[in-house]
């Protein structure tokens, strides 16, 4: 079954008159309606098309500012005038749930001020501005959440809009690039045009293909499969306009005058039909004549129902069952909605990246249990080959997700040690079964340049964390990261075979605490293991030290002789990079008996291995070299609040209009957006406190705070700035 105003059917004439035909076949088809509404906001003009889908007839209207100069499109300061006369149109036109907007988009007669000094082209950055604006526009309108809005179709064999990166003008170059521009998830279809030049019905199938520098490119009907090739599968695909074009060869000037049949039109369904049972996941919806009734100047030329021999070639056409069907769903697709990696980051640093998915498989996505379904990522270089990172993380969903149904999640990737230019994809995963990959899912790719960390790398860290013993209802309190002060060094006394699983068992079971005492334990080996988040008050140091220390255990027993080099070696790697990450200074490292009275971490501490562990640090720190405020590898970050469990999602979505104007990186570390000439804080002093506006100064950044207590205000500014194209309030 199809939604009111849809028809299965392929068949379909732009026009209203053709409906009799249709409806006598059994096959309610296609009614396509074009409609020239300008751009005034206040206009109230509007249409209904209630007679068509009630009658079960499909509907497609075709919005347009105007023609001969107009442009399809406004000049680009309009398109919010633009988009909201779309609103309106739509809000007061009931029957229709399809749209296109615009029309031959890269042809130069369909530019606003065609042929005077104001044309402007309508590159693909302008027209996708334009069809995202009009696309929110109408969606926001009661009971048209779920429209679809079709990209317009761009006119086949046309090169007239050139651009960088399209130099020779390809039109199925430019359709593309719009669509990437714009993003998966974020158009709902894509209309094409189908042509041949003359009435021949030959010319539907013919293979051949044009001259330089066109000669990759079908030369009559089945150029709609070049657009087809870069139209991802399963997006709703509608041929809007299918008809020979005049040709001085054959000396045809537009439909076959006569009262014989001819078999243009059966042919043209027979190929889309044919198409359609061979591609089941790239399904064509319609094919529409033009046109039924056009105006009165070129009415002898295109106007059907003054060709007798054209609607007996489409009677006989709809004695045919062609249909289009949705193919069925495949048990592992993933659709990324939004999805912000940035293009830079820092070697062997590990980044939240806010994603937004949809299953389009036909499995529901469990969270839990044996084989849960996760979040990954793959790094591979230059040459295509994997690069392996130290912690490949793959990221739990939050509850289960069922087909069709989208989740958010902080998906978490750590960046390559080395620096260079990577691929990173992200894939889901069904854990223990296969990654989606593997089913022909195309997952999504972003190139990432990862620069040379400034700061001292982070050493090899396991996170053992969630295998640790838990007490049963304790929980430990929290602090944010600014409240460390200090990193405190232990020994866990006892024997190294002693391990950090069973350090734990003793704090829980025997102490009776939430959880072990220690944030790091370091084994004698060099091996690091986190036992606990930084921002976890744990119990390790009396109270003062608990609530600004982070606890660092060394496993044995140093008091008699220090720990082994190896260790040592590792708390030294450990203890800059936190002194540079918590940006502590080294009179920050401290022994557990600079709190209490007590012999931790050891009698040989402070006489044998304290000044050359904190000799070691400082040389790690010294072989760094500081940021000069030059070197800002970042030009605009985005800072958003995030805490251990929840994050900034109703900010995030506040600023969706403001990132579609700007080129801005977006996250959520105070320690990335110091690698950025300008910082943009967008949360309120409670999220984010002043001290971190101080913190990014005193790194060089040039720093401001959107005003506003809530996500409502906080969207009204970010809007207000979209709309002016004004990126910063009070800086320059």
């Amino acid at each position: 079954m199809v939604a009111s105003g849809e028809s299965i059917y392929l068949f379909g004439m732009q026009d209203r008159g053709s409906e009799a035909l249709m409806a006598s076949a059994g096959r309610r088809g296609w009614v396509l309606v074009q409609e020239v509404i300008g751009h005034e906001p206040q206009d109230t003009g509007a249409a209904s098309y209630e007679d068509l889908s009630a009658q079960g007839f499909g509907v497609i209207v075709l919005l347009e500012n105007g023609h001969r100069g107009a442009g399809t499109l406004p000049y680009s300061v309009l398109y919010d005038d633009f988009a909201a006369r779309c609103a309106g149109f739509v809000r007061r036109s009931p029957g229709c749930h399809i749209w296109v907007i615009g029309n031959h988009p890269n042809a130069a007669e369909a530019r606003p001020g065609y042929r005077s000094p104001q044309e402007e082209i309508i590159t693909p950055h302008l027209y996708a501005r334009c069809y995202k604006r009009c696309r929110e526009a109408i969606r926001s309108q009661p009971d048209h959440r779920d429209d679809l809005v079709l990209l317009a179709a761009v006119v086949p064999f046309c090169a007239d809009t050139t651009y960088p990166g399209n130099r020779r003008g390809d039109w199925v170059r430019y359709q593309q690039d719009v669509m990437l521009l714009l993003g998966p998830g974020n158009y709902d279809g894509v209309a094409i045009h189908a042509y041949t030049h003359g009435c021949d019905p030959a010319l539907i199938v013919s293979e051949q293909k044009m001259e330089p520098p066109f000669s990759d490119r079908y030369a009559e009907f089945r150029a709609y499969q070049d657009s087809m090739a870069v139209i991802p599968p399963r997006v709703p695909v509608f041929i809007t306009d299918a008809r020979p074009l005049p040709d001085e060869a054959s000396a045809t000037m537009g439909w076959p005058d006569g009262e014989t049949s001819g078999e243009w039109v059966q042919a043209a369904y027979n190929e889309i039909d044919r198409w359609n049972q061979q591609y089941p996941e790239r399904q064509v919806r319609s094919l529409i004549l033009y046109r039924w009734n056009g105006p009165e100047e070129e009415a002898e030329q295109w106007s059907i129902r003054r060709h007798p021999a054209v609607i007996e070639d489409f009677r006989r056409a709809l004695a045919h069952d062609y249909r289009w069907r949705l193919p069925a769903r495949p048990e592992y697709r993933a659709l990324f909605l939004t999805q912000n990696t940035p293009v830079k980051m820092v070697a062997g640093e590990t980044i939240y990246v806010p994603t937004r998915l949809r299953n389009e498989g036909s499995r529901t996505w469990l969270c839990g249990g044996s084989n849960p379904f996760c979040l990954a990522s793959r790094w591979y270089d230059e040459d295509n080959r994997e690069v392996l990172v130290p912690v490949a993380y793959h990221n739990h969903l939050p509850r289960d997700v069922a087909a069709g149904e989208e989740v958010e999640l902080l998906a978490r990737v750590m960046s390559p040690a080395t620096p260079g230019r990577y691929r990173l994809r992200w894939e889901m995963v069904h854990e223990g079964v296969t990654w989606f990959g593997r089913q022909g899912d195309a997952g999504q790719t972003v190139v990432v340049e990862v620069l040379p960390a400034p700061l001292p790398r982070k050493p090899p860290i396991e996170e053992i964390m969630d295998t640790l013993a838990q007490h049963p209802t304790r929980r430990y309190a929290r602090r944010t990261r600014e409240a460390i002060r200090s990193l405190v060094i232990h020994h866990s006394v006892v024997p190294p075979s002693v391990d950090a699983r069973q350090i734990a068992q003793y704090h829980v079971e025997q102490r009776g605490w939430p959880g072990i005492g220690y944030h790091f334990f370091i084994t004698p080996e060099g091996h690091i293991q986190q036992t606990q988040p930084l921002e976890v008050i744990s119990y390790h140091a009396g109270e003062v030290g608990n609530q600004e220390g982070v606890g660092i255990c060394l496993s044995g027993n140093f008091n008699e002789q220090p720990p082994p080099e190896p260790q040592l070696n590792a708390a030294a790697q450990l203890l800059a990079w936190l002194l540079s990450t918590l940006h502590l200074p080294p009179e920050a490292i401290r022994g557990h008996c600079d709190y209490r009275n007590t012999q931790c971490p050891g009698l040989t501490w402070k006489t044998v291995w304290r000044a050359p562990l904190l000799e070691a640090v400082e040389r790690i720190l010294d072989s760094v070299r500081p940021i000069e405020p030059t070197s800002k590898v970042l030009y605009h970050y985005l800072l958003f609040w995030q805490t251990e469990n929840q994050w900034a999602v109703e900010e995030w979505r506040a600023a969706e209009r403001y990132v579609g104007q700007f080129r801005v990186t977006m996250g959520f570390s105070v320690d990335d957006a110091m690698y950025a000439e300008y910082v943009t804080i967008v949360g309120n002093s409670d999220r984010i406190p002043g001290e971190v506006e101080a913190r990014l100064r005193a790194a060089g950044c040039k720093v401001e705070r959107i005003p506003g207590e809530t996500p409502l205000q906080i969207k009204a500014v970010l809007d207000e700035m979209a709309v002016r194209r004004q990126r910063f309030l009070t800086l320059e």
